[in-house]
């Protein structure tokens, strides 16, 4: 009995042009939460303050700058991350 050695080949790769490769524009996004997550530790990324404010990434990057926002309690790997005890007083939560 003869042993057929099959030499397995890979499949052919199409050229990805750029309109069709996913495109990031490097914004933040919205993310889902809600008011009642104010009432427990945590940390909110821009996205987070962007949909309980209700306003757009350069909304809130423009209060920030003029102070109606406050600044970052820290940085995460270069991101911008508040306290859930820092935004709460913007809703009248109290803890």
């Amino acid at each position: 009995m003869a042993i057929v050695i099959v030499k397995k080949t890979a499949a052919p790769t199409q050229a990805v042009t750029p309109s069709q490769s996913k495109r990031t524009t490097g914004h933040a996004k919205p993310l889902p939460i809600d008011t009642s997550a104010l009432l427990k530790p945590g940390r909110l990324k821009p996205g987070h303050l962007m949909t309980l404010f209700g306003i757009s990434h350069s909304t809130l990057y423009a209060r920030r700058a003029t102070g109606l926002i406050p600044p970052p309690d820290l940085k995460e790997y270069g991101r911008p991350l508040w306290f859930t005890s820092t935004i709460a007083p913007f809703f009248g939560v109290k803890e």
